[in-house]
């Protein structure tokens, strides 16, 4: 069996395929591919920075692209985007050189309220033939990759 050998670590083939699996099922299961996402006219990376804004304001596009690990030109393009639709503002930091501060507008703020809504209503829908205990089940896995997976970081844990 070949075996993928990164710092000391050893990956074979049948785990690396396996996650690789999981990643695909659970991407196209989100539906993350599809061009609107949950319903929203944006694209699920658009979405995405959409709610961090949301859920971080007064963020800046560094903290963006770091918080998301996004390139710096796709964040801008968005960014742009979002300013021209009147979803966001920014602010100048004071003594920062250029950095500026994003704001979500109303617009903006509303979008992101659908977000979260269509989000939730996503999961109920996909789940509500699982009993109690399933979910918790499920919610424990995700738990427990989201942990291995935040102390294989270097640097912590991502949320």
């Amino acid at each position: 069996m070949n075996t993928t050998h990164t710092e000391g670590r050893h990956l074979n083939d049948d785990l690396i395929k396996r996650i690789r699996d999981f990643n695909r099922y659970y991407t196209v299961w989100l539906e993350v591919m599809n061009k609107e996402y949950l319903e929203t006219g944006f694209s699920w990376a658009e979405s995405r920075v959409l709610f961090e804004i949301h859920i971080c304001p007064g963020i800046n596009a560094t903290g963006l692209c770091e918080h998301l690990n996004m390139d710096k030109s796709y964040i801008s393009r968005i960014l742009m985007k979002f300013e021209k639709r009147g979803l966001l503002t920014r602010e100048l930091m004071p003594g920062s050189k250029g950095l500026k501060k994003i704001w979500l507008t109303g617009a903006g703020e509303k979008i992101a309220h659908q977000i979260n809504r269509n989000g939730n209503q996503q999961i109920v829908e996909k789940l509500k033939m699982l009993d109690e205990d399933s979910c918790i089940k499920l919610c424990e896995a995700m738990e427990c990759i989201k942990k291995v997976l935040s102390e294989s970081e270097k640097g912590g844990e991502r949320e």
